[in-house]
């Protein structure tokens, strides 16, 4: 009986120590799933920044030249896509930036640090994105609220505060349906990245 039990003591010590990770299999591990959730949020950056002008490229361009001509909008119009655009391009080229560094053999130190500058660098895509649909729409309808065109297509009887506010209120649904969006795809990556972050602090 006796050996029995110091059979039954030996064998549990090799499972345990066998299903133990020493700090450089963690390391590896938190590293590659880093590696691939950087590279996720490249794809989608790439994806959002593309799929949209495909769908344009195929809509109706005559009707939405004629509404611009309409109110005016063409230049503004011109403007803001060109600034989004260039910033896009410019959050792409960080993501692809931290998606090598992250990639590359670094110490535990490096990657905290990249995984901190990846959440940072996605944080602000989100608040630009949001920031800018509503810097867009807001100065669209104050174009066109404003125009001569719009306001003789009204009844009489119509309060512009009424049109502003029914309208503010759409739109501020829009950019919250906008906002679950990031929230749902972005925001689970974010989660994972965060969880590999406190994994590596453990051990770091």
């Amino acid at each position: 009986m006796e050996h029995l039990e110091e059979f039954k003591n030996v064998w549990k010590k090799q499972r345990e120590s066998s299903i133990k990770f020493s700090e450089n299999d963690i390391y590896e591990m938190v590293h590659k799933r880093s590696s691939s959730i950087v590279k996720w949020i490249l794809i989608l950056s790439i994806l959002e920044f593309v799929l949209p002008n495909i769908i344009i490229f195929f809509t109706d361009h005559d009707t939405s030249l004629k509404f611009y001509e309409e109110y005016d909008l063409i230049n503004i119009i011109i403007i803001y896509t060109v600034i989004h655009i260039l910033v896009i391009i410019g959050f792409i080229y960080f993501f692809y930036k931290n998606y090598k560094n992250i990639s590359a053999e670094c110490s535990i130190k490096d990657l905290l640090h990249n995984i901190l500058k990846t959440r940072k660098t996605v944080k602000n895509y989100i608040y630009y994105n949001i920031s800018m649909a509503a810097i867009i729409g807001i100065h669209i309808f104050y174009m066109v609220f404003n125009s001569d065109e719009f306001i003789n297509k009204l009844p009489n009887s119509t309060n512009m505060m009424t049109v502003w506010i029914i309208a503010l209120l759409i739109f501020a649904f829009v950019l919250f349906l906008f906002w679950g969006f990031y929230r749902i795809i972005y925001g689970y990556l974010l989660k994972k990245l965060k969880r590999n972050y406190l994994e590596l602090q453990k051990e770091g």
